[in-house]
């Protein structure tokens, strides 16, 4: 932002409002001068959004649709737009925002919705009350206290101080109700209201950006305003600051540059000599698997003779050891055929003994069988013969003697049938085989 050459003559501060209200417009004026503070106040946040008399319109349906204007200030936003008709769907939202926190703003200053009581105060006590109002476009906020003050006393408050010393016609005094009465000469009663609009809406216009082709702007270098020149020093300083500050950052980036090159070859090299380290290990490397392959190889040759010779051997040991097993088998499965022969032959031998030695006992057996038979044939004669010779009694006395001395005897000695028995199973018995025999 270059400001440019200021005129010779610089503007009066009716030409300044005059430029002012080419931007804002008029300031609203009140039906009745009797209304209350706070329509005056809603009529003016209305009106730059959609001009005075469709902003009277829509207070009054506004009125008309809610309880109160403590209703209107608790509802929602979609709630207002439907009355704001007249004003752009662009920004009808912002204007129900703003008349809303207006409401807002008088209820936290005051708690209530009540200005009346500002009506006739001092300005001075006035301004304390301007703070509290924080969400109030700066024309609606001087036009209300200007409008509380009446026409016959300048308000000036705290915006309107701002706009002029930005522009520099702030008159120049020694204490603040000087300055007032030396304003009050410039603006009449009857542009009271206008100063306060203009002043309080272009207040803080501009403040930070500079737009060449607006009016404001323009004003502002026909004034040579102060700010102006703050700006440019402040541009310069930030152009050099700037200048210093890419200077120093090309001289970074180059010194980086240098530095980075330097690294770069530095790297570079080490690269080289890394590979070229790297290639002398991998030749020797190879070397010496070339060499540790020979080395294996030549040990496992000797290994595998070794283990040739050493598996033949093994074989030739094998080969003995099986045909001794062989042998010892064939001589063991000789004496075993032997063994078997010479066991059958006992067995056969032996059969003859017990059948010899069991037709020797039947043969016993039955000569004694025939002995028994011819004793008790002879016995029984002799009974015969003896029972004819003596008389009945003695015979009987005899035979019972006899038969008693029988019976004694019988018991001493076992029948004839039980010893022959006994001497058969004797002769039957087997012999137990000579020595000569169990040798075999």
């Amino acid at each position: 932002m270059a400001a440019t050459a200021a005129p010779k003559k610089k503007p009066t501060l009716a030409e300044a409002l005059d430029v002012l209200e080419g931007i804002f417009g008029a300031p609203p004026q009140p039906e009745r001068i009797e209304d209350p503070l706070l329509d005056h106040l809603l009529v003016a946040v209305l009106t730059p959004h959609m001009g005075q008399p469709a902003a009277r319109d829509a207070l009054r349906a506004l009125s008309g649709a809610f309880l109160d204007l403590n209703e209107l200030r608790v509802c929602g936003l979609a709630e207002i737009e439907p009355f704001l008709s007249a004003v752009p769907a662009a920004s009808r939202r912002q204007a129900a925002w703003d008349l809303r926190m207006a409401l807002q703003d008088v209820y936290d200053g005051t708690h209530g919705l009540d200005l009346e009581p500002l009506r006739g105060r001092a300005p001075e006590d006035m301004r304390k009350f301007l703070k509290t109002l924080p969400n109030i476009h700066g024309g609606a906020a001087a036009l209300l206290f200007q409008a509380a003050a009446g026409d016959d006393v300048l308000a000036f408050g705290t915006l309107e101080e701002h706009l002029l010393t930005r522009l520099g016609m702030l008159p120049r005094a020694s204490s603040r109700d000087r300055v007032r009465a030396a304003l009050e000469r410039q603006v009449k009663a009857k542009d009271r209201r206008r100063f306060a609009w203009l002043c309080g809406a272009a207040a803080h216009l501009y403040e930070v950006d500079f737009d060449p082709k607006h009016p404001f702007c323009d004003l502002l270098v026909r004034v040579n305003a102060k700010e102006l020149a703050v700006r440019e020093a402040e541009r310069k300083r930030e152009e050099a600051r700037r200048l210093a500050e890419e200077k120093k950052r090309l001289a970074e980036e180059e010194k980086q540059r240098k530095a980075e090159e330097r690294e770069r070859a530095k790297a570079e090299r080490e690269r080289a000599r890394l590979e070229a380290a790297a290639k002398r290990k991998a030749a020797a490397e190879a070397k010496a698997a070339a060499k540790k392959a020979a080395e294996e190889k030549k040990r496992a040759d000797a290994k595998a003779a070794a283990e040739a010779k050493k598996a033949a051997a093994k074989a030739a040991v094998e080969a003995k050891k099986a045909a001794a097993k062989a042998a010892a088998e064939a001589k063991k499965a000789a004496e075993k055929a032997k063994r078997e022969a010479a066991k059958k032959a006992a067995a056969a031998k032996k059969e003859a003994a017990k059948k010899a030695a069991a037709k020797k006992a039947a043969k016993k057996k039955a000569a004694k069988k025939k002995a028994a038979k011819k004793k008790t044939a002879k016995k029984t004669a002799a009974k015969k013969t003896a029972s004819k010779k003596a008389p009945a009694k003695k015979a009987v006395k005899k035979t019972a003697a006899k038969k008693t001395s029988t019976k004694k005897t019988a018991a001493k000695k076992p029948p004839a049938k039980k010893a022959a028995k006994k001497k058969s199973a004797k002769k039957a018995a087997p012999r137990a085989p000579s020595r000569v025999a169990r040798k075999k």
